[in-house]
Order: structure tokens, then sequence, then C-alpha cells
């Protein structure tokens, strides 16, 4: 087993926050602390005054202020120019390669990166009612941090927003070993990621360890209080990129040495299995009605079989979207299952390392804040703590397969049209996110690049009498519930947000009531369509038939 941090840091001046599109302006959990003038920076200033009139440079790259409010950049020995778009007013920059920061005089820190140029300058930070107001005049880069100055040359540094300790962001590891045959869980306190991204950590996780690839199930909490990691191209401009120097120089190198860390460190151990039930969640999406909702509460403890260590990883299904008041939507957070995770280890009277799992949480919230609903499951994972858990034995197997469901795309002329009706209503984030979408689906006819079918991932964990099935995109709760009827009296676990977190994945009672998690949530997507009515049934007996 393997903890790594993924808290962002210095490597990103500032983060947007996954999970809401709202407000439409940005979630940026940065704010600007006072650090008295400028003048009492001596080292500040002296740098400031040795690369005035200079090119700024980095990672090979030179930049500069040039005529009509463009940051022009050179790459090597002049063989790769290009300029940022104008930013009217540009008063001053910094980089942080591959991205540059600029102000112009206003409130808002902008920001583009120079190798995705067509997403122009987007926002960075702003005053949004919850953080201090600064006016930014100056920007300046100092040991690594960011800095600014207002119009009085008050000094401000840019500092992120970090819950508390409880909330902090981690990537935890589980490799499960059994006559050669080997299993490894990523547990990651993300909102999502792409299948691209994470087949790419799969590969260099196999090379590195020698684990198959298909025995590595990397699974997302959900989380919607963290950085992007993922391609939301609906979107605003700034959450339609993963952070890149988040994700590639924290992320997935933690990712990776988690798993290392887990495979390299086996110990004898003692495997078993229990279920409880919890009540953190309803259903959000049928009506009056709180139900259907899979309450269960599956915990995997493993024990050292010097009983001087174990794990306990917990599985359940509901959404981790609360705790929006003030400052606490712009703050980094892995939300409940962080505070369960320290409830749990606190609890334990061996060293404990907590993992959580989510599981079809796709139309689930939770009833209670947080670190109420962090403390109410830890509570439940302690009742079956203490209940007689059933030991694993035997064999371990893996198995990772896809359905490939069929899309219904509109037809060019209807989405010219919807997006000609949508861009008529001006500034509305809804108007705008399906003009996004409408180019989106434009530029796959343009091109002839229209996804004929949207895969589905399977992947089935069997260890010992225990069956785990990890489940691609965002997995309601009927699914949890019909999976597990296939085998009615085997221990077997239904786990969403499964390697590839790339739409809901919703059952018919949700398409044809057209709420979110059937109909709308597919734009903010850039799904081309709907899913066929019968998606539910055809991936339950897609299961059923290759037996897994």
């Amino acid at each position: 087993m393997a903890s790594e941090s993924i808290e962002p840091g210095d490597e990103s001046f500032s983060v947007a926050l996954s999970g809401y599109a709202g407000p439409w302006a940005g979630r940026f959990a940065v704010q600007w602390l006072p650090e008295g003038t400028l003048n009492q920076h001596p080292g500040i200033l002296a740098e400031q005054k040795k690369t005035t009139g200079k090119p700024v440079k980095a990672e090979g790259v030179s930049y500069r202020i040039s005529a009509g409010d463009h940051i022009s950049f050179q790459r090597g020995k002049g063989k790769d120019t290009g300029a940022t778009p104008a930013l009217p007013g540009l008063k001053s920059f910094v980089v942080q390669h591959p991205y540059v920061y600029a102000c112009n005089g206003t409130d808002t820190l902008y920001r583009f990166h120079i190798d995705n140029p067509d997403n122009g300058w987007n926002r960075a930070l702003y005053a949004n009612g919850a953080i201090r107001k600064v006016t930014l005049q100056k920007l300046f880069k100092h040991e690594g941090r960011l800095f600014a100055a207002n119009d009085a040359d008050s000094l401000f540094s840019a500092s992120l927003i970090h819950g508390s300790k409880e909330e902090h962001l981690y990537a935890r590891a589980l490799a499960i070993e059994e006559n050669k045959e080997k299993v490894v869980i990523l547990c990651m306190d993300l909102c999502g990621f792409n299948s691209d991204f994470i087949q790419d950590v799969k590969r260099v996780i196999s090379k590195k360890t020698g684990t198959n690839e298909n025995a590595i199930l990397i699974n997302a909490s959900h989380t919607h209080f963290v950085p992007g990691t993922q391609k939301w191209l609906p979107w605003a401009p700034h959450n339609r990129y993963p952070d890149v120097n988040y994700l590639y120089k924290v992320v997935k190198p933690a990712m990776v040495r988690a798993a290392v860390e887990a495979t390299s460190k086996m110990f004898p151990a003692d495997i078993s299995f229990g279920r409880g039930t919890t009540d953190i969640g309803a259903n959000r999406s049928n009506g009056t009605s709180k139900e259907p909702y899979d309450n269960a509460v599956d915990v995997l403890k493993v024990e050292s079989q010097d009983k001087k260590k174990q794990a306990v990883m917990v599985l359940t299904g509901c959404h981790p979207v609360f705790g929006t008041k003030g400052i606490r939507h712009f703050t980094i957070s892995s939300n409940y299952p962080g505070f369960m995770r320290s409830a749990v280890e606190k609890a334990a009277s061996t060293p404990t390392l907590a993992l959580f799992m989510q599981g079809c949480a796709g139309d689930i919230n939770p009833k209670d804040e947080p670190e109420i609903s962090g403390q109410k499951l830890a509570d439940d994972v302690q009742e079956v703590l203490q209940s007689q858990m059933t030991p694993l034995s035997g064999k371990i197997s893996f198995r990772m397969d896809s359905l490939l469901a069929p899309t219904d795309p509109w037809d060019k002329k209807k989405t010219e049209a919807f997006k000609a009706e949508n861009a008529a209503l001006g500034g509305d984030m809804v108007g705008e996110r399906n003009v996004a979408w409408a180019n989106l689906m434009l530029k796959h006819y343009e091109k002839n690049t229209m996804p004929a079918s949207m895969p589905i991932y399977i992947q089935t964990l069997n260890i010992g009498q225990w069956k785990l099935i990890g489940l691609s995109r965002e997995v309601v709760t009927e699914y949890g519930l019909a999976i597990k009827k296939i085998w009615p009296d085997q221990m077997v676990s239904v786990a969403g947000y499964c390697n590839d977190v790339s739409s809901y994945l919703p059952t018919e009672r949700h398409i044809r009531t057209k709420v979110y998690e059937g109909d709308g949530s597919y734009f903010w997507y850039g799904q081309p369509s709907a899913f066929p009515l019968d998606i539910l049934d055809r991936v339950v007996n897609r299961i059923r038939a290759k037996g897994y």
C-alpha cells in the first residue's frame, strides 16, 4: 500500500477547479495575500531592475512585450516564433512555462498557453467576492512564486487556497498478489480523467512494476474541488483543458510513485470483505423521490500478518459536491472522502491507510456538508470493521472489456440552427456552452470525425471470492444495483468513475425524462448524442454474457 500527495503547489500560479461550471467566470483556488510594499522587498526590486527591458527566458523560449499589446515569444534560435493575441492595456507579464501570466490594470489575472494558442487568453483569477480585490499593475516571479503590485506599489503574493489537512489530495495505491498474479488499485482525489491519459499512466506503471495493464484499475473520487485534469471542451475556456503543469508534474508522477511503492513493498497479509449500509446520500434525479439509491458500503480490510499495519478501502456511491458556501467554493479539497479517511485512520488501533473508491454516484448527492458526511460514512465503516467480515482466499484474475454504444448525432443543419439560436442569448452560461458544443460537432462534420460510438470500459478484478467491477463514466446508481443482481449470492462491488470519466452513464429513465444526467450533461461533456434508451440492459447483458 502507498500514499502520495497530489496537492498542487508552486508549479501552478492559479488552478481552475473542476466539477461546477458556475460561476462561469471561473472557480480559481487562489487568493492575494498582502506582503507590505514593494520597497520592503529589495530582492524583488533588484530582480526587477536587473531584468527591465530584457526578454524573459524559460525552457529555451524567450518572451517580450511587443507593439499592440502582444507578448511575442521565440523558441531556440529564432526558427519558431509566435505571439499571443492582444491583451488590451497589457502592463506586465511573467512566465511559468508553458504558461504566460499577464495583467492589464484590472482585478483580473490572465493566462495564455503557448502550446495551445487557439484557446486564447483565459482568466486565471479575479475578484470573485470571496477573495481580496487587487488592481494589478505589475507582476513579478520571485523564488518560484507569483507576486503582484497595485498602483500604490502595495505588494501581494498569489497563494493557492488549500483545505484542512483532512481535505488534502492523494493518490493512494493498493497492490495485491497471490501466486504471482497481481492487481493494482489506484484511488485518486480527482474529478475525472480521459482514457488516453490513463492508458499512458498504466503503460508506465506496467513497465516499472511488471503488472499487466489490464490488472491496473484507476478510480476517481469525483470531488468537485480539485484542479481540472481532463478535457471539457464545451466549458468556459479556462476549464477546457487540464493544467499541464499540475497534470504532468504532480498528478502523473504521484500515480506512478504510489503504484511502484505499493508493488515494491509487498507484505504477507490477510484480506477480508464486509458490507454495510449508509444514509449519506439521496437520489437527485427522480423528482420528489430520493430513490433509487444503492446505499451499500463495501469495505476491504487488508491486515499484515504481523498485525502491525493495515489498509481499509471503502467503496460507496455519492457525489462529493457540497461545501459551496463562501470561500469553500474556491478551496482545494478532497471533500467528504478525505474526512472519512481521516476519521477511519484516527479510530484505528493499528497504523492504517484508508482509501476511498467512488461507486455508482452519478445521480446521488450527499445530504450534509462534507465534514458531517465524512464522519457518518466513517461510523458506518466502523460497523462493518467490527462485524463478522469474510476472509478472502483463492486466486486472483482480471479482465478488461469495452462496449461500444452507438451515437445518434444531430444532422449538420440542425446543429447550425442550434448554434445560431444559442449565440443570440449573449453571455448566458448555457448559451455559451451550447455554442461551444455546436462548434465541436460542426468541426467533426468538417473533418469527417463524428464518433460512431461511445466506449464504456468494463474492468473486473477477482480477488478470491470478491468481485470488483469498475465501469467508466459517471455511472448512476441503478447500474450497481442491477450488476450485483447477476451474482445474488456472491460478494460483488461496482465502482463508477474508473479509467475514463468522459460523460454520464444514465438509464432510460434519465434519458426519457430529460433530466440532467440523461440529457443536458452530454452537452457539457461534448458527446455527439445521448446514449440509446436501452443502455443499462446493454451493459448488464454484456457483463452477464461474458461471465467475467
